[in-house]
Protein backbone atom coordinates (compact mmCIF):
# COMPACT_ATOMS: atom_id res chain seq x y z
CA UNK A 1 0.00 0.00 0.00
CA UNK A 2 2.79 2.40 0.91
CA UNK A 3 4.75 1.63 -2.27
CA UNK A 4 1.61 2.06 -4.39
CA UNK A 5 0.95 5.46 -2.84
CA UNK A 6 4.55 6.51 -3.44
CA UNK A 7 4.54 5.33 -7.06
CA UNK A 8 1.35 7.28 -7.69
CA UNK A 9 3.28 10.53 -7.19
CA UNK A 10 5.04 12.25 -10.04
CA UNK A 11 8.85 11.88 -10.34
CA UNK A 12 9.26 15.49 -9.20
CA UNK A 13 7.08 14.92 -6.12
CA UNK A 14 9.01 11.73 -5.28
CA UNK A 15 12.31 13.62 -5.54
CA UNK A 16 11.06 16.46 -3.34
CA UNK A 17 9.73 13.98 -0.76
CA UNK A 18 13.09 12.16 -0.73
CA UNK A 19 15.01 15.43 -0.29
CA UNK A 20 12.66 16.55 2.51
CA UNK A 21 13.08 13.23 4.33
CA UNK A 22 16.86 13.37 3.91
CA UNK A 23 16.91 16.94 5.24
CA UNK A 24 14.98 15.90 8.36
CA UNK A 25 17.34 12.97 8.96
CA UNK A 26 20.46 15.15 8.58
CA UNK A 27 18.95 17.83 10.82
CA UNK A 28 18.24 15.22 13.49
CA UNK A 29 21.80 13.91 13.24
CA UNK A 30 23.17 17.44 13.53
CA UNK A 31 21.10 18.20 16.64
CA UNK A 32 22.06 14.88 18.25
CA UNK A 33 25.75 15.26 17.28
CA UNK A 34 27.11 15.46 20.89
CA UNK A 35 25.64 12.04 21.74
CA UNK A 36 26.25 10.50 18.30
CA UNK A 37 29.91 11.52 18.45
CA UNK A 38 30.42 9.61 21.70
CA UNK A 39 28.60 6.52 20.38
CA UNK A 40 30.49 6.54 17.06
CA UNK A 41 33.84 6.97 18.77
CA UNK A 42 33.05 4.12 21.20
CA UNK A 43 32.02 1.86 18.29
CA UNK A 44 35.15 2.79 16.35
CA UNK A 45 37.42 2.05 19.33
CA UNK A 46 35.57 -1.23 20.03
CA UNK A 47 36.14 -2.38 16.45
CA UNK A 48 39.81 -1.38 16.61
CA UNK A 49 40.46 -3.04 19.98
CA UNK A 50 38.42 -6.22 19.44
CA UNK A 51 41.29 -8.15 17.76
CA UNK A 52 43.57 -7.36 20.72
CA UNK A 53 40.93 -8.35 23.29
CA UNK A 54 40.20 -11.57 21.38
CA UNK A 55 43.93 -12.41 21.29
CA UNK A 56 44.17 -11.89 25.05
CA UNK A 57 41.09 -14.08 25.53
CA UNK A 58 42.89 -16.90 23.68
CA UNK A 59 45.54 -16.73 26.43
CA UNK A 60 42.79 -17.40 29.02
CA UNK A 61 42.50 -13.80 30.17
CA UNK A 62 38.82 -13.02 30.87
CA UNK A 63 37.35 -10.61 28.32
CA UNK A 64 36.04 -8.27 31.01
CA UNK A 65 39.45 -8.10 32.71
CA UNK A 66 41.37 -7.51 29.47
CA UNK A 67 38.86 -4.86 28.37
CA UNK A 68 39.22 -3.05 31.69
CA UNK A 69 43.02 -3.22 31.48
CA UNK A 70 43.13 -1.75 27.96
CA UNK A 71 40.63 0.98 28.85
CA UNK A 72 42.57 1.95 31.98
CA UNK A 73 45.78 2.26 29.93
CA UNK A 74 44.07 4.41 27.29
CA UNK A 75 42.32 6.54 29.89
CA UNK A 76 45.60 7.10 31.74
CA UNK A 77 47.25 8.32 28.54
CA UNK A 78 44.34 10.68 27.86
CA UNK A 79 44.36 12.04 31.43
CA UNK A 80 48.12 12.74 31.20
CA UNK A 81 47.63 14.49 27.85
CA UNK A 82 44.70 16.58 29.12
CA UNK A 83 46.65 17.60 32.24
CA UNK A 84 49.64 18.65 30.11
CA UNK A 85 47.42 20.67 27.78
CA UNK A 86 45.59 22.27 30.71
CA UNK A 87 48.92 23.37 32.21
CA UNK A 88 49.85 25.20 29.00
CA UNK A 89 46.38 26.66 28.39
CA UNK A 90 46.82 29.97 30.32
CA UNK A 91 50.07 30.84 28.51
CA UNK A 92 48.57 29.90 25.16
CA UNK A 93 45.47 32.03 25.77
CA UNK A 94 47.72 34.94 26.70
CA UNK A 95 49.75 34.45 23.51
CA UNK A 96 46.62 34.23 21.37
CA UNK A 97 45.40 37.57 22.76
CA UNK A 98 48.75 39.19 22.04
CA UNK A 99 49.11 37.55 18.63
CA UNK A 100 47.45 40.30 16.50
CA UNK A 101 49.78 43.01 17.86
CA UNK A 102 52.83 40.77 17.64
CA UNK A 103 52.02 39.77 14.07
CA UNK A 104 51.43 43.43 13.13
CA UNK A 105 54.87 44.32 14.45
CA UNK A 106 56.46 41.50 12.45
CA UNK A 107 54.60 42.55 9.31
CA UNK A 108 56.34 45.92 9.30
CA UNK A 109 59.36 44.34 7.62
CA UNK A 110 57.15 42.69 5.01
CA UNK A 111 55.33 45.94 4.23
CA UNK A 112 58.67 47.68 3.70
CA UNK A 113 59.70 44.99 1.22
CA UNK A 114 56.38 45.30 -0.62
CA UNK A 115 56.66 49.09 -0.76
CA UNK A 116 59.98 48.74 -2.59
CA UNK A 117 58.09 46.70 -5.20
CA UNK A 118 55.46 49.43 -5.58
CA UNK A 119 52.81 47.69 -3.43
CA UNK A 120 51.75 50.03 -0.65
CA UNK A 121 50.11 48.22 2.27
CA UNK A 122 50.19 48.87 5.99
CA UNK A 123 50.36 46.14 8.62
CA UNK A 124 46.82 46.96 9.77
CA UNK A 125 45.51 46.63 6.22
CA UNK A 126 47.16 43.22 5.88
CA UNK A 127 45.66 42.10 9.18
CA UNK A 128 42.21 43.09 7.92
CA UNK A 129 42.28 40.02 5.71
CA UNK A 130 42.09 37.94 8.92
CA UNK A 131 39.60 38.49 11.75
CA UNK A 132 42.10 38.36 14.61
CA UNK A 133 39.32 38.70 17.16
CA UNK A 134 37.62 35.59 15.80
CA UNK A 135 40.90 33.66 16.01
CA UNK A 136 41.35 34.73 19.64
CA UNK A 137 37.78 33.77 20.54
CA UNK A 138 38.14 30.38 18.84
CA UNK A 139 41.42 29.56 20.63
CA UNK A 140 40.09 30.74 24.00
CA UNK A 141 36.87 28.74 23.62
CA UNK A 142 38.65 25.53 22.62
CA UNK A 143 41.17 25.76 25.46
CA UNK A 144 38.45 26.46 28.03
CA UNK A 145 36.80 23.17 27.02
CA UNK A 146 39.88 21.07 27.87
CA UNK A 147 38.89 20.31 31.52
CA UNK A 148 35.48 19.05 30.34
CA UNK A 149 37.09 16.53 28.00
CA UNK A 150 37.77 14.14 30.88
CA UNK A 151 34.08 13.60 31.68
CA UNK A 152 33.37 13.30 27.93
CA UNK A 153 35.98 10.56 27.56
CA UNK A 154 34.76 8.76 30.69
CA UNK A 155 31.35 8.32 29.06
CA UNK A 156 32.99 7.10 25.84
CA UNK A 157 35.04 4.49 27.71
CA UNK A 158 32.02 3.36 29.73
CA UNK A 159 30.17 2.61 26.48
CA UNK A 160 33.36 1.05 25.10
CA UNK A 161 33.59 -1.39 28.02
CA UNK A 162 30.07 -2.76 27.45
CA UNK A 163 30.64 -2.94 23.68
CA UNK A 164 33.89 -4.89 24.03
CA UNK A 165 32.30 -7.37 26.44
CA UNK A 166 29.16 -7.92 24.34
CA UNK A 167 30.71 -7.79 20.86
CA UNK A 168 31.18 -11.61 20.52
CA UNK A 169 27.51 -12.15 21.40
CA UNK A 170 26.46 -9.59 18.79
CA UNK A 171 28.61 -11.31 16.15
CA UNK A 172 27.05 -14.71 16.90
CA UNK A 173 23.52 -13.31 16.66
CA UNK A 174 24.16 -11.61 13.33
CA UNK A 175 25.97 -14.62 11.84
CA UNK A 176 23.08 -16.86 12.82
CA UNK A 177 20.69 -14.74 10.74
CA UNK A 178 20.80 -15.87 7.10
CA UNK A 179 18.72 -12.86 6.13
CA UNK A 180 21.53 -10.44 7.04
CA UNK A 181 24.45 -12.67 6.03
CA UNK A 182 25.32 -10.64 2.92
CA UNK A 183 25.22 -7.37 4.84
CA UNK A 184 27.32 -8.81 7.66
CA UNK A 185 29.94 -10.15 5.23
CA UNK A 186 30.19 -6.74 3.57
CA UNK A 187 30.53 -5.02 6.94
CA UNK A 188 33.13 -7.53 8.13
CA UNK A 189 35.19 -7.02 4.97
CA UNK A 190 34.90 -3.25 5.31
CA UNK A 191 35.82 -3.33 8.99
CA UNK A 192 39.01 -5.28 8.25
CA UNK A 193 40.06 -2.58 5.78
CA UNK A 194 39.14 0.16 8.26
CA UNK A 195 41.22 -1.55 10.97
CA UNK A 196 44.28 -1.52 8.71
CA UNK A 197 43.57 2.12 7.80
CA UNK A 198 43.27 3.12 11.47
CA UNK A 199 46.48 1.31 12.40
CA UNK A 200 48.40 3.00 9.59
CA UNK A 201 46.98 6.42 10.48
CA UNK A 202 47.82 5.88 14.15
CA UNK A 203 51.41 4.87 13.39
CA UNK A 204 52.00 7.74 10.96
CA UNK A 205 50.28 10.14 13.37
CA UNK A 206 52.54 9.04 16.22
CA UNK A 207 55.60 9.36 14.01
CA UNK A 208 54.54 12.79 12.77
CA UNK A 209 53.66 13.95 16.29
CA UNK A 210 57.02 12.91 17.70
CA UNK A 211 58.89 14.58 14.81
CA UNK A 212 56.91 17.83 15.21
CA UNK A 213 57.45 17.81 18.98
CA UNK A 214 61.20 17.22 18.55
CA UNK A 215 61.66 19.92 15.90
CA UNK A 216 59.53 22.46 17.79
CA UNK A 217 61.47 21.73 20.98
CA UNK A 218 64.83 22.09 19.23
CA UNK A 219 64.06 25.51 17.75
CA UNK A 220 62.66 26.75 21.07
CA UNK A 221 58.89 26.83 20.58
CA UNK A 222 57.15 26.95 23.96
CA UNK A 223 54.18 24.66 23.20
CA UNK A 224 56.08 21.86 21.46
CA UNK A 225 54.08 19.08 23.16
CA UNK A 226 50.78 20.69 22.14
CA UNK A 227 51.88 20.97 18.50
CA UNK A 228 52.88 17.29 18.54
CA UNK A 229 49.49 16.25 19.94
CA UNK A 230 47.80 18.45 17.35
CA UNK A 231 49.75 16.74 14.57
CA UNK A 232 48.77 13.30 15.88
CA UNK A 233 45.04 14.15 16.07
CA UNK A 234 44.83 16.08 12.81
CA UNK A 235 46.62 13.27 10.95
CA UNK A 236 43.30 11.38 11.04
CA UNK A 237 41.65 14.21 9.08
CA UNK A 238 41.93 13.41 5.37
CA UNK A 239 43.73 15.63 2.84
CA UNK A 240 43.90 18.83 4.93
CA UNK A 241 44.73 17.51 8.41
CA UNK A 242 48.51 17.84 8.38
CA UNK A 243 48.34 21.33 6.84
CA UNK A 244 45.81 22.49 9.44
CA UNK A 245 48.09 21.20 12.20
CA UNK A 246 50.93 23.29 10.76
CA UNK A 247 49.16 26.66 11.08
CA UNK A 248 49.64 27.33 14.86
CA UNK A 249 53.36 26.41 15.06
CA UNK A 250 54.11 28.35 11.87
CA UNK A 251 52.39 31.45 13.30
CA UNK A 252 54.27 31.07 16.59
CA UNK A 253 57.56 30.67 14.70
CA UNK A 254 56.80 33.86 12.74
CA UNK A 255 56.07 35.74 15.99
CA UNK A 256 59.17 34.53 17.83
CA UNK A 257 61.71 34.55 15.01
CA UNK A 258 61.66 35.95 11.48
CA UNK A 259 60.15 35.30 8.06
CA UNK A 260 63.08 33.11 6.98
CA UNK A 261 62.68 30.78 9.97
CA UNK A 262 58.90 30.62 9.53
CA UNK A 263 59.33 29.75 5.83
CA UNK A 264 61.72 26.99 6.85
CA UNK A 265 59.04 25.73 9.24
CA UNK A 266 56.51 25.76 6.38
CA UNK A 267 58.94 23.76 4.24
CA UNK A 268 59.42 21.28 7.10
CA UNK A 269 55.67 20.65 7.40
CA UNK A 270 55.29 20.28 3.63
CA UNK A 271 58.13 17.72 3.54
CA UNK A 272 56.70 15.88 6.56
CA UNK A 273 53.22 15.77 5.04
CA UNK A 274 54.59 14.45 1.73
CA UNK A 275 56.60 11.79 3.56
CA UNK A 276 53.63 10.60 5.60
CA UNK A 277 50.75 10.89 3.11
CA UNK A 278 52.54 10.29 -0.19
CA UNK A 279 55.19 7.72 0.79
CA UNK A 280 54.52 5.83 4.02
CA UNK A 281 50.73 5.58 3.95
CA UNK A 282 50.45 4.37 0.31
CA UNK A 283 53.17 1.78 0.99
CA UNK A 284 51.37 0.47 4.08
CA UNK A 285 47.79 0.78 2.80
CA UNK A 286 48.09 0.08 -0.90
CA UNK A 287 44.70 0.39 -2.63
CA UNK A 288 42.75 -1.13 0.23
CA UNK A 289 40.23 1.73 0.56
CA UNK A 290 40.34 2.83 -3.10
CA UNK A 291 39.08 6.39 -2.45
CA UNK A 292 40.25 9.32 -4.56
CA UNK A 293 41.44 12.57 -2.97
CA UNK A 294 38.29 14.33 -4.21
CA UNK A 295 36.06 11.79 -2.49
CA UNK A 296 38.13 12.05 0.70
CA UNK A 297 37.88 15.85 0.68
CA UNK A 298 34.10 15.79 0.09
CA UNK A 299 33.71 13.18 2.85
CA UNK A 300 35.70 15.38 5.23
CA UNK A 301 33.59 18.47 4.42
CA UNK A 302 30.30 16.57 4.79
CA UNK A 303 31.01 14.75 8.05
CA UNK A 304 32.73 17.77 9.60
CA UNK A 305 29.67 19.92 8.87
CA UNK A 306 27.37 17.21 10.24
CA UNK A 307 29.22 15.97 13.34
CA UNK A 308 32.04 18.47 13.91
CA UNK A 309 35.58 17.42 14.83
CA UNK A 310 34.66 13.78 15.47
CA UNK A 311 33.03 13.60 12.05
CA UNK A 312 36.17 15.00 10.45
CA UNK A 313 38.34 12.35 12.14
CA UNK A 314 35.98 9.46 11.26
CA UNK A 315 35.12 10.76 7.77
CA UNK A 316 37.02 8.10 5.80
CA UNK A 317 35.92 5.04 7.88
CA UNK A 318 32.27 6.17 7.90
CA UNK A 319 32.21 6.85 4.16
CA UNK A 320 33.93 3.58 3.29
CA UNK A 321 31.60 1.49 5.49
CA UNK A 322 28.50 3.22 4.12
CA UNK A 323 29.79 2.48 0.61
CA UNK A 324 30.22 -1.22 1.46
CA UNK A 325 26.72 -1.40 2.98
CA UNK A 326 25.18 0.39 0.00
CA UNK A 327 26.86 -1.98 -2.49
CA UNK A 328 25.74 -5.02 -0.45
CA UNK A 329 22.13 -3.81 -0.36
CA UNK A 330 22.14 -3.12 -4.11
CA UNK A 331 23.27 -6.64 -5.01
CA UNK A 332 20.49 -8.95 -6.22
CA UNK A 333 19.38 -11.64 -3.81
Amino acid sequence: MYQGWLKSLSPLAQTLLLLASLTLVLLGLRLAAPLINQVLLAIFLAVMLDPLISRLAQHRIPRVLSSLLVIVILLTLIVITIMSLSASAPDLIKLSRQAPNLVAAKLQYLTQSLSQMGIVLTADEMLNFVDAGAVVRFVTTQLSMIPGLLSWWLMVFLMLLFMLVELPLLKRVVRASERHAKLFNALEEGIQSVIVYARVKTLTGLLGGVIVWAVAHMIGLKFAFLWGVLMFIFNYIPVLGSFLAAIPPVIQTFILFDIKTSLMMVGFFVALNLMLSSVLEPLMLGKRLNMTLTVQLLAFLFWQALLGMTGAILAIPLTFLLKKVWLALRQPV
